[in-house]
């Protein structure tokens, strides 16, 4: 019987593909006699089916609508119902399941969409009532079919084993445009060092800067005058059989209008798009493959944290052990490193990470190498963490050594530090950590206290005032055998009030740059609003004042604030006003900028 219902629902998918009908009975005009389908058009319209066109024509050429075919089933079925409730045999589920799946495959590759469920299943309840009204002419049908049934079933055995993948590609992009204006009045040099202040902007300003080309920043990093651009971003997300990929392209810019800088830079408006960087992504059997530019990367807060680097990593567990392989560079630039003459852009770096879970810790090595033409500089690491001495007392530790040849520093040294987290109570968090670093250890491209040859002690606590109240404090003491010890001295008040989020902050460092009596205080409150579901509010408010010997070398106020609104599920405004007023080195100076950008996803 199933491949008799395979032949049926074959037959009720060439009825509904009849090329037209309409209004009209009996033969029409266009359907003589000798006509091959003339027999069939009759008896069609004789069961009420079909009809022609006012006109008298049958019209056999024209395409068939979705709704001439709904017109046509319905008509079909209100026949059938009635002979269907006479019915002494039906088909079984198997069968029927067979029936929608065949009738939804073929329509959907004979009409613009596919039979949705109910649709499917008014399809087998009309192949029923024919299967029953039929039978004796089926039974005879059946010998050619079972043959047909058989090719079909070997036809799709093949293709199973052929195993193809499907491949699923996936695009995203992110389009942001955005306005900015900026003023900074008089002394724009001022005004600069003001905005390029670590609490502020936290720039990186050559010291003495009049010209654009002696500033070392870019040029999108202090506000414009003027400036209109756009920056897209591209996300492509796919597979291909076991192998999953995602292209990220960040960020293709496009500058309406010329901008207009304070400091003599001038950025013409510009139709073509530059990539500024992109990175593949590509996981294959446990194993991830990483290509491309790797922003801010972080391989050791000794060695290179946060620097833009250019090549491949892969990351792959083994062993129960996940090691990370890195051969990299810094592209294409002159900058140099520090005072050393090294060019970025001649070093290449190569090294592995492996960490893993042991039963008291997790311990982390590291091997690095930095590489010039004719130099190197080498680096070994190892860190354990999470070290549960007790229930409430956690430990870990760090050990560093590097060596290197001629081009960097010659010698070599090591760093060593170690930290605690003792929870005192549910409310109470006490930590503490000291670092030790010699004084010919290369903290190259690195993120430590100082370049090297010091001494660093450090205590903090965390105390929860209650659920919307956490207070913590800290005290820093660094020992770099200079002039004078630093000392610096935080204290932070953290705090939810209804739809609220605030916090306040104090600093005050002594002798600062391990200079005696150059003492910086830097006090900081913010605040974020949620307005609704889709507005959020924020602002926030810094002072800081740097006195040398009595001197004032810089005094400002900043403040800033933003409003950030969702207008839709995929489009997002933001609104950035800033404001600064102060002095540097005994000259006044103030500025403000508004930035207003637009993002859409797709």
């Amino acid at each position: 019987m199933r491949k008799l219902t395979i032949t049926i629902a074959l037959m009720l998918v060439v009825a509904l593909a009849v090329p037209a009908l309409g209004a009209g009975h009996g033969s029409f005009s266009d359907v003589p006699s000798d006509h091959w389908a003339y027999d069939a058009i009759n008896s069609l319209v004789a069961a009420g089916v079909v009809e022609g066109y006012p006109d008298g024509e049958y019209k056999g050429q024209e395409s068939m609508t979705r709704y001439e075919m709904a017109v046509m089933v319905s008509r079909a079925l209100d026949n059938i119902m009635a002979e269907q409730e006479a019915m002494a045999e039906g088909l079984t589920e198997g069968q029927a399941d067979d029936v929608t799946a065949i009738v939804e495959s073929l329509m959907e590759r004979n009409m613009p969409e596919s039979l949705t469920d109910q649709q499917a299943e008014e399809v087998a309840d009309i192949v029923e009532a024919l299967t029953f009204e039929l039978r004796a002419e089926l039974e005879v049908l059946g010998a050619d079919v079972d043959a047909l049934y058989e090719d079909f079933e070997a036809l799709e055995a093949k293709v199973d084993a052929m195993d193809v993948p499907e491949d699923n590609i996936e695009f995203g992009v992110t389009v942001e445009t955005i306005f900015e204006v900026a003023d900074y009045g008089d002394n724009v040099k001022e005004a600069g060092r003001l905005w390029a202040d670590g609490d502020a902007l936290d720039l990186d300003l050559a010291e003495d800067f009049g010209d654009w080309e002696d500033a070392n920043v870019d040029e999108a990093d202090l506000p414009s005058e003027k400036r209109f651009w756009q920056e897209i971003g591209f996300d492509v997300y796919g597979n291909v059989g076991d192998a999953d990929f995602h292209l990220e392209v960040d960020t293709l810019v496009n500058v309406f209008t010329e901008e207009k800088s304070a400091f003599g830079y001038a950025e013409d408006d510009e139709s073509n798009f530059a990539m500024d960087t992109a990175l593949l992504t590509v996981d294959y059997a446990d194993t991830t493959f990483l290509v491309g530019d790797h922003v801010d990367a972080s391989i050791a807060r000794y060695f290179v944290d946060e620097e833009d680097l250019q090549g491949l990593a892969v990351v792959k567990n083994y062993l129960d052990i996940d090691w990370t392989f890195l051969v990299a560079g810094y592209g294409e630039g002159d900058e140099e490193v520090g005072d050393t003459g090294i060019i970025l852009n001649d070093i290449d770096i190569y090294g592995v990470t492996a960490s893993t879970d042991m039963d008291f810790g997790t311990v982390t090595g590291r091997a690095y190498q930095a590489r010039l033409p004719e130099d190197q500089l080498n680096v070994l690491g190892l860190a354990v963490s999470n070290v549960a001495l007790t229930d409430v007392v956690t430990v870990g530790g760090e050990v560093a050594f590097t060596d290197s040849t001629v081009g960097f520093n010659e010698e070599s040294d090591f760093l060593f530090a170690v930290d605690g987290e003792f929870v005192v109570s549910d409310e109470l968090t006490l930590t503490a950590m000291f670092e030790t670093v010699g004084e010919d250890f290369n903290n190259w491209q690195g993120d430590l206290e100082e370049d090297n040859n010091y001494d660093l002690f450090n205590v903090a606590a965390a105390f929860d005032l209650d659920e919307n109240n956490t207070v913590s404090g800290s005290y820093t003491w660094v020992d770099a055998n200079q002039d004078e010890d630093k000392h610096t001295v935080e204290v932070m008040l953290d705090n939810v009030y209804g739809d609220f989020t605030n916090y306040a902050s104090v600093e005050y460092t002594m002798d600062d740059d391990f200079a005696e009596d150059r003492d910086v205080r830097v006090i900081e409150l913010g605040t974020e609003y949620a307005l609704d579901d889709v507005t959020t509010l924020g602002a926030a408010w810094v002072n800081k004042d740097i006195d040398d010997a009595g001197t004032t070398e810089i005094n400002y106020n900043y403040l800033k604030g933003h409003m950030n609104r969702e207008l839709s599920e995929n489009t997002v405004w933001n609104v950035e006003a800033k404001w600064i007023d102060g002095e540097y080195e005994g000259d006044d100076a103030d500025s403000s900028a508004l930035t207003t950008s637009l993002t859409v996803s797709f």
